[in-house]
């Protein structure tokens, strides 16, 4: 059963109620002295007058304090939660009072329901600014690290470096003194040597890279050419070799501001990473959009893709997933630095078949003064 009819059964039950008890009261004592004559008919009805009368000032104080009492508390609590909503309403003074209080409160339920929406849109909002600020710090965070290893790299690759050339160089005057009938084990041992100090250098190379990256040379490129350029490159790497490389740019797509050379090396880096996780085999896809002043470069592989635990950390200088001997742990890296230098960004994800997905987001060259 709804309030509403409740409160009216109530209020019908209860008026039963004061009129029965009267009425039976009446006749109890009315009837037996109107038999035995000592109560004229005349009198009889003034009495039966009297206690409707009764019963109507019963009822009203009954209805009062039910009903009015409670009613001008709504109003006033109705008042106190939209002050400003003109309370009471509909013929002002004259409109009863359950009208009055329904519709006051139906204003103030609107009020509050609106009320309600703005608040869920400020959370809305102020969940986007936490998202903003947690990625905000996380880069600083990042880029102090950053900053860190890369001055560490730099007295490291100084203290490193002149010993190694001394090691390659004694390498090389090993191999030209070896006679032809030396011993294998020895030549083996001297070419093992030399290999292991060449992927040294190449350590200590990109080192130097990381620590003091060349400062980019912006100008507008044609992302279709960087693309075929650095496909070029990377298919005659045998890790790349037999992976179907599909690439979808509109031809409508704007230029972006992007130092050519450094933009294909990040770009090589993640086909090679793609090559590596696919095992030389599989599919990447190389797409592109323009959102606003921004155009996404997206490289999707077919691979397993990259476990949740390791995305955190995906950019970090010396991190990988590959086998030792096999990687350094610089390469993402190296690009995280590359495309903070050229006012971009670059972010890993899954794709939904599971693929490893790197983006990277340039700005649109040629911008206008005053538009970011």
């Amino acid at each position: 059963m709804s309030a509403g009819r409740w409160l009216r059964t109530t209020l019908v039950l209860d008026a039963a109620a004061v009129a029965a008890s009267l009425a039976m009261v009446v006749l109890a004592i009315g009837l037996p002295l109107l038999a035995r004559r000592a109560l004229s008919p005349g009198i009889f009805g003034l009495v039966v007058g009297l206690a409707a009368i009764l019963a109507t000032a019963l009822g009203g104080l009954l209805l009062s304090r039910t009903v009015a009492r409670p009613v001008d508390r709504i109003l006033e609590a109705a008042g106190r939660l939209a002050p400003n909503e003109g309370l009471p309403v509909l013929g002002e003074g004259s409109a009863l009072g359950l009208t009055r209080a329904a519709v006051a409160f139906e204003r103030t339920g609107a009020a509050l329901e609106e009320e309600r929406h703005r608040l869920a849109d400020k959370v809305d909002e102020l969940t986007l600014t936490g998202r903003a600020l947690d990625d905000a710090h996380a880069s600083l965070a990042r880029s102090e690290r950053l900053a860190t290893v890369g001055r560490l790299a730099a007295g490291l690759a100084h203290e490193v470096g002149n010993p190694l050339g001394a090691i390659s160089g004694y390498v090389e005057i090993a191999r030209s003194r070896l006679a032809r009938d030396a011993s294998p084990d020895l030549a083996d041992a001297v070419h093992r040597i030399g290999e292991a100090a060449g992927r040294i250098d190449r350590t200590i190379r990109d080192l130097l890279d990381f620590a003091r990256p060349a400062a980019p040379r912006l100008a507008p490129v044609d992302l279709s050419g960087v693309v075929e350029g650095t496909l070029r490159l990377a298919r005659v790497q045998a890790r790349v070799r037999r992976v179907d490389v599909q690439v979808a740019l509109p031809r409508e797509l704007p230029q972006v501001m992007a130092d050519e050379h450094q933009l294909g090396q990040v770009l090589l880096n993640l086909l090679l990473n793609a090559g590596d996780a696919m095992r030389g085999e599989g599919t990447v896809e190389i797409a592109a959009r323009a959102e606003g002043l921004w155009v996404e470069l997206t490289v999707v592989d077919s691979g397993p893709g990259i476990p949740a635990e390791h995305l955190p950390r995906l950019f970090d200088p010396f991190f990988t997933t590959k086998d030792p001997g096999e990687g350094t742990g610089l390469g993402l890296a190296i690009s995280y630095r590359l495309m903070e230098a050229l006012g971009g960004s670059i972010s890993a994800g899954n794709g939904p078949s599971g693929g490893a997905v790197l983006r990277l987001r340039l700005r649109v060259a040629n911008v206008g003064p005053g538009r970011t």
